[in-house]
């Protein structure tokens, strides 16, 4: 008996679909990546194909009829606003997929969006505000230092000690930068120093596995943050450690996944302030899913907590199975 098939759907980057060469950076990874974990499915008992997510997407899966397709795109033609378009694909022709689906892809596209549904919820977020134009102004009620962050890209990109500002004046020169070089919108929020942890939920709808660690800076900074080089460098710029979630926060977390109509897996950064108050800062519903030796966050927390990949890929299997009614 042939063994079925599962499909890894991988973001196709090509370096002139993209404004920056980090913003190209964060996306060439995801190819390399997806070949490291097609064995770790093969384990489970699939005959693993790759396919770049793309136009031509929908109809070599109707050839190959996958029982499950691994969607790990991040960005069509380079860019993230697409993202929803996969998971639109897969739920058109009717196939099992893992992850987010085109509503939770939507909101994850957008950190205002995100950020206003869980201040709505009573989850608590750094205030912000969203720019159009670097001349817009600054709410009265935001205070300095503020941090610019580019409201519909991830993987750190232009996340620096530059991105941190002090005053109006280094406000719009900031946001002129930002907004000229990447044509969209910029999403300023207050700068909170803490204690910055990553928390990674995987859900099972019965018992979600949720854990923290904490990023430990290795380099003086004026303002700490993990940013685009700590993320992205060769060297080691930052170390982690096991962070205890306590229960309450937990429960946030879970809060938020929900809320922000995530699946199967998903990933949060948080500040711990010194009063000991807590603040999301980003989320992530496609993490860079994938075991230790993918060299990602992902995996490097499950080996942190003795939590077997295999084990946790499974799971996600299983999920994304329940949801189309489809057999293991």
């Amino acid at each position: 008996m042939s063994k079925k098939v599962a499909v890894i759907v991988y973001s196709e980057a090509n370096r002139s679909d993209f404004p920056s060469d980090a913003l190209y950076e964060t996306e060439a990874e995801v190819y390399p990546r997806s070949k490291i974990v097609k064995p770790h499915i093969e384990k489970l008992g699939y005959q693993v194909e790759l396919l770049p997510g793309n136009a031509d997407l929908i109809k070599k899966l109707q050839k190959i009829k996958p029982a499950i397709v691994f969607n790990l795109v991040d960005s069509m033609y380079g860019k993230e606003e697409l993202c929803p378009v996969i998971p639109a694909m897969l739920e058109a022709v009717r196939i099992p997929y893992t992850g987010a689906g085109m509503e939770g892809q939507l909101f994850n596209m957008d950190k205002y969006l995100t950020k206003m549904m869980m201040r709505e919820n009573g989850i608590g977020v750094p205030p912000f505000q969203l720019f159009s134009h670097f001349e817009e102004r600054l709410s009265s009620d935001m205070e300095f230092p503020l941090i610019v962050k580019l409201n519909r890209l991830h993987g750190s990109v232009e996340i620096n000690q530059e991105a941190v500002v002090e005053n109006n004046n280094q406000l719009k020169k900031r946001l002129k930068y930002i907004l000229s070089k990447y044509k969209g919108q910029a999403i300023v929020e207050k700068y909170i120093p803490g204690t910055e942890i990553t928390a990674m939920i995987v859900d099972d709808k019965i018992d979600p596995i949720i854990l923290g660690e904490e990023r430990i800076m290795l380099r003086p900074q004026k303002y700490k943050m993990y940013g685009f080089e700590e993320a992205w460098s060769d060297e080691e710029l930052y170390d982690v450690k096991k962070y205890p979630l306590k229960k309450k926060l937990k429960k946030e977390i879970k809060k938020a996944f929900d809320i922000l109509m995530m699946r199967d897996y998903a990933r949060f950064e948080i500040i711990i302030d010194n009063e000991g108050n807590h603040f999301f800062i980003d989320a992530n519903s496609n993490p860079a899913f994938g075991p230790v030796e993918a060299g990602e966050a992902f995996g490097h927390m499950l080996k942190m907590y003795n939590i077997p990949f295999g084990e946790v890929a499974k799971k996600i299997v299983d999920n994304a199975l329940s949801r189309f009614n489809a057999k293991p």
